[in-house]
């Protein structure tokens, strides 16, 4: 069978679709999310535009061309020297590539003559990306497709030049090291070979980035009727580990002896005493089917609260909505927001909150991540914007996932993300399909047809469920702060 560009970017995500695009059962897929669709129509915008801006460069067009006739033009086309052909196919044995652009260069000879060919991708992001400490990464998902195309054109010309390189959604070059993904590019195209082959099946992960896939239903049925352990919160592919020393289920989890798995030949790699103490409580609240709420927390003692939610799309690097409900006491409640109607408008909304964040100094920020936190920083960077007005805002905040969910309690559910935790606590969104990734469809839908106003309505009423689904869990917690629960069976650990 075909090994392609697109099973390479798909590893990187789950190893387990690539096995499921070729083996399973296309009944149990589900159609492409509205995200999903914005992502292939932005990467062919952004083709489009890039090619429209090198009417000064001749080159070949093959995209009408199927892949079989693309190669064999394309080998038609490399063995005369033409310059630059766009959406090529090349092919080794059963590895088929179709990069968006052949570039010729003669400053090395190959097996062609005295020109060799490099391939270059067109994406519609960025391949490098800022990273925890200031360190700065290629993303392996971007850089795997284009080495995949350099072993296809090695076999064929018997050369590839020692850097490789990206057109990113600015329409810039970006290059990265081959070498530095090397060892795992070798490892993932061996493990994709074995998956394709059928040779090996690989069992489903539950992750965050699942709800995007089109086997995202069939696997969540799979986890939960094994009570496979990436059922639980943090586990994700730390489950393989699991396996191997026996805890092949919840069950196993949740009745382990957590010595047993703290040391010695049973030792579980990279978990320690507290992490598997954890573990087992969770095993026991999905067991029991209902939350742990641990004591010990509290709220702030300020007479306002700011439930603060952002709506960015970072395949533009844009933020163009800061939502927030203010309530001065329960049931006194108002929403209030800044929306920039275009790209051109984010800095504008960026000052006009910053603006407000100055006049707002007796009052708590509830948030739920830290992602409203990095990404004013990044604004505050980008436009120039007052320092102090952030430092006084990161005191003024408080983080419901990271300082309250996860640190005080347990729940059934292998997402601790607000629409779960929301909705396990009462919580209903008015939209039919609520989700950041559907907010950024429907933000780029009003950007192509700016007279659809109703989807920047949607986008509100979105954005203020988010705000008032941190009330929800926050008013919920609230009520169990003098009451707390927990499963039974939990160890005395739990309590603590």
């Amino acid at each position: 069978m075909k090994i392609t560009a697109q099973d390479l970017y798909n590893y990187t995500k789950c190893a387990h679709r690539v096995y499921l695009d070729v083996h399973g059962d296309r009944a149990e897929r589900s159609e492409a999310s509205a995200f999903v669709q914005l992502l292939w129509e932005m990467g062919l915008q952004n083709e489009r535009e890039y090619m429209e801006a090198m009417h000064n460069h001749a080159y070949v067009d093959l995209q009408s061309m199927d892949i079989d006739s693309a190669c064999k033009r394309s080998t038609e086309l490399m063995a005369t020297g033409t310059d630059i052909i766009f959406q090529g196919g090349i092919k080794a044995d059963n590895w088929v590539g179709r990069p968006d652009l052949l570039v010729k260069h003669t400053d090395h000879r190959s097996q062609l003559g005295e020109f060799y060919y490099e391939p270059v991708d067109i994406k519609a992001g960025k391949g490098w990306e800022e990273r925890r400490r200031d360190r700065r990464r290629f993303k392996s998902h971007y850089a795997f497709q284009v080495m995949f195309y350099r072993e296809i054109l090695k076999r064929i010309q018997g050369y590839v030049p020692p850097t490789a390189r990206i057109i990113n959604v600015n329409k810039e070059i970006e290059e990265f090291d081959p070498q530095e993904f090397s060892l795992s590019f070798q490892t993932a195209l061996r493990e994709v070979e074995e998956l394709i082959s059928g040779r090996e099946t690989s069992e489903p992960v539950l992750g965050s980035g699942c709800h995007q896939c089109h086997w995202y239903a069939k696997c969540r049925r799979w986890v939960e009727g094994t009570r496979d352990p990436s059922g639980l919160y943090f586990v994700g592919k730390v489950k393989f580990d699991l396996k191997k020393v026996g805890l092949a289920n919840l069950h196993d989890i949740a009745e382990m002896e957590v010595e047993d798995y703290v040391g010695g030949p049973r030792k579980v790699a990279g978990m320690g005493r507290a992490s598997l103490v954890r573990m087992k409580e969770r095993a026991c609240v999905v067991l029991r089917g209902g939350p742990a709420i641990r004591p010990g927390y509290e709220f702030p003692d300020i007479h306002q609260e700011v439930y603060f939610d952002i709506e960015d799309d970072p395949t533009r690097n844009l933020t163009y909505l800061f939502g927030l409900v203010v309530r001065e006491r329960p049931g006194v409640e108002r929403f209030q927001y800044f929306l920039a109607r275009t790209p051109d408008e984010e800095e504008k909304v960026a000052r006009d909150f910053w603006r407000l964040l100055a006049q707002t100094r007796d009052a708590v920020f509830y948030v739920y991540s830290s992602k409203e936190r990095t990404t004013l920083k990044r604004l505050m960077e980008r436009y120039g914007l007052d320092g102090s007005v952030f430092e006084r805002y990161v005191e003024q905040e408080y983080d419901l996932y990271t300082d309250l969910v996860v640190k005080y309690s347990d729940w059934p559910i292998y997402s601790y993300g607000i629409k779960q935790i929301a909705n396990l606590v009462g919580f209903k969104w008015r939209d039919r399909d609520p989700s950041g990734a559907n907010s950024i469809a429907w933000y780029n839908e009003h950007l192509k047809d700016p007279s659809r106003e109703e989807m920047l309505q949607r986008i509100l009423r979105y954005n203020e469920d988010d705000c008032r689904a941190m009330i929800a869990v926050k008013d919920y917690f609230q009520a169990h702060s003098d009451k707390s629960v927990s499963p039974e069976g939990l160890p005395s650990s739990t309590a603590r």
